[in-house]
């Protein structure tokens, strides 16, 4: 039901007053911009230090800090790696390795990237960008606090998040505008209005209303509900100011309505408005250039973001309380195992893997049907399952990172394994199958959803496919083609003609201005040929035998692999240094919210991959990162 005017403006006063008053926060870290998606790339030129939470001070989210919705890692856009205005650069790494201590970023797109760094086990000097709750830790955090299954940020619609880098957990880039206010301030009355709704006797009301207020016992029982509640919501015991100024309020209003219920629905409702349950706050010394070791509560708020996209549970509540959780130990560690054996670490395939692997596009896939009769969409629904389920289980059962790449097993259901060729597997419930001894297929690269996102509608890509194994496998990207080059399409081959893709992008090759990409890219992504847009496996391509050679130019940018198919050239990714460093960069940064794409960055991660090459599990990844000191510590922001 939509409020009227004034109603609708005095809640968004009441609201816009305790976002500031309520703050605690001290400016020690910046705070992203509210331009929205697509504002511009000017990451850092419109950061606002806060200088504390006064209201009437100006300390929201700046005006200008907002990058493009698209951002591609490795094209230049180093969103908050450094926050120097403007710059995302970091002066100075301070490594004494020798691997990066120069001045400024990696230029944007430099080719075999890795090849020059030296692993280092030296912080870079990156910081992060406070973060506000992206969309789906927004719905999973409200889920787990107020037992709703309301998903209010889809429901609402919530804007889009911004990307960077790959995803939506980096700091730099999580704008905050007018509109997500409006629609959170909405939100988080109607979720209080749920929750009241509930018979006195329901379990999630009763877990939050410990005591029912009267007029009689407002003063006792409003503190028995908002200081357990306030510590849920902000992932830290709240102060007794705090409480008491929520206490304040709810029993002004409960007076001045004769209402006791009025009073405690504002006043939860101004919690779901605090900053402190909409941020991430950490503290730490403001334009500190050393890495402050966070507190137990902040490390356990970052480890469940990390792992489960929520608000911590009462378990790693309870380690924080008693100062378990830090230095890292045996009691992180038991953390960390205990939290990927939960249902809930399924969020992390959802939200890591559903961006890292392109998941989340396969909805927006359109095959031609006059190309493609079979494509339908009961196969469309199986596609991403299959990727998701895959990749839980690497986690789940601890396997090589390389199975990722070569493992010989995969999850089908009866349309996915009538599509594949696979033995008959009944219903729509995927089933792990065996691939040992299949040739055509064996990890993600032979996969739908890695062969139909980096499809054509008409035609495969393997200029797509080529740049995506780069990117997202490698952090590898090749340079970008000079801002004054025309880009032609590649032209579809005529139908029956005999002419293949391969041969179409040769005579793509010939300009030489193309050919200085291409020669890396093309190789790549021609040894995936044997698969058509759908992911179809063929031997033939337009009338003529399909040819899957090509090659890898590995870590030191002058050797280059021979393959043949799909199944070599991801074995020939596997054996790459470059693969596992990549892995950990990818988890690195989603789980720690900033970019890593600096030379000191570069370094760091190499040096934490180091062990991890050619033995480390899926586990032995997730707990590298949150063991890190890039994950343990944070810095104040640059003056």
């Amino acid at each position: 039901m939509r409020h009227s005017a004034a109603s609708n403006g005095s809640r968004k006063d009441l609201a816009m007053v305790m976002l500031l008053m309520v703050s605690g926060c001290t400016g020690v870290a910046t705070l992203p911009g509210q331009g929205g998606a697509g504002a511009g790339n000017t990451t850092g030129t419109g950061n606002v230090t806060g200088t504390g939470s006064a209201a009437g001070t100006g300390n929201i989210p700046g005006t200008g800090n907002v990058s493009g919705t698209g951002n591609t890692p490795g094209t230049g856009n180093v969103s908050g790696t450094g926050n120097a205005p403007g710059t995302g650069s970091v002066v100075g790494t301070g490594n004494s390795t020798g691997a990066g201590g120069a001045t400024g970023a990696v230029p944007p797109g430099l080719p075999s990237s890795w090849k020059s760094v030296v692993p280092s086990t030296v912080l870079d000097a990156g910081r992060v960008v406070m973060r506000r709750l992206n969309n789906a830790e927004y719905n999973n955090t409200i889920r787990d606090l107020l037992g709703t299954t309301s998903l209010p940020a889809t429901k609402l619609m919530f804007p889009a998040d911004n990307t960077t880098d790959g995803f939506d957990t980096v700091g730099a880039v999580l704008s905050y505008s007018s509109l997500l206010f409006e629609n959170q301030e909405t939100a988080a009355g109607q979720l209080i209005d749920e929750l009241l709704a509930r018979p006195i006797a329901d379990p999630l009301r009763k877990r939050v209303l410990i005591c029912e207020p009267t007029t009689a016992t407002l003063a006792t029982c409003l503190p028995q509900i908002l200081t357990p509640f306030m510590k849920n919501a902000y992932r830290r015991p709240a102060v007794a100011t705090e409480v008491a100024d929520m206490v304040t309020l709810a029993t002004t209003i409960a007076t001045s309505a004769a209402d006791p219920m009025r009073g405690l629905h504002a006043a939860l409702k101004a919690v779901l408005l605090s900053p402190h349950f909409l941020f991430k706050i950490e503290g730490g010394t403001p334009n500190a250039a050393a890495a402050t070791t966070l507190t137990d509560h902040e490390l356990a708020t970052r480890l469940s973001y990390f792992l489960w996209s929520t608000m911590p549970d009462t378990t790693l509540l309870a380690a924080a309380d008693t100062a378990k959780l830090k230095p890292a130990g045996a009691d992180l560690t038991a953390q960390i195992t205990r939290m990927l054996a939960d249902p809930k670490a399924q969020a992390f395939t959802d939200n890591f893997a559903g961006q890292w692997l392109s998941l989340r596009e396969v909805n927006g896939v359109a095959p031609e049907a006059a190309v493609f009769t079979t494509f339908d969409e009961s196969l469309r629904s199986s596609i991403a399952q299959e990727t998701n389920t895959f990749f839980a289980s690497l986690i789940k059962d601890a396997q090589p990172l390389t199975a990722l790449l070569v493992g010989d097993f995969t999850f089908a259901n009866a349309r996915l394994a009538k599509h594949y060729g696979l033995p008959a597997v009944p219903g729509t419930a995927f089933a792990r199958v065996s691939l040992a001894g299949n040739a055509q297929r064996g990890g993600i690269l032979t996969q739908e959803t890695f062969l139909t996102v980096t499809s054509m509608s008409n035609r495969t890509s393997p200029v797509r496919r080529g740049n995506w194994v780069l990117e997202h496998l490698l952090c590898d990207l090749p340079p970008l083609p000079p801002p004054a080059l025309p880009v032609g399409d590649l032209k579809d081959p005529v139908p029956n003609s005999g002419v293949t893709v391969r041969e179409s992008l040769a005579e793509h090759r010939q300009s030489p201005a193309c050919s200085a990409c291409h020669n890396t890219i093309d190789p790549v992504g021609l040894t995936f040929e044997n698969y058509d847009a759908i992911g179809t496996y063929r031997t033939m391509d337009n009338g003529d035998v399909v040819d899957a050679t090509g090659s890898l130019v590995d870590l030191t940018g002058t050797v280059v692999t021979k393959v043949n198919g799909a199944k070599e050239m991801s074995q020939a990714i596997a054996a790459d240094a470059r693969f596992t460093y990549c892995l950990v960069k990818q988890a690195l940064t989603y789980g720690v919210g900033r970019s890593f794409d600096t030379v000191g960055g570069n370094a760091y991660v190499a040096g934490l991959a180091a062990p991890l090459v050619g033995k480390g599990t899926w586990p032995d990844l997730l707990r590298t990162v949150a063991t890190s000191q890039a994950f343990l510590t944070r810095r104040g922001e640059i003056p």
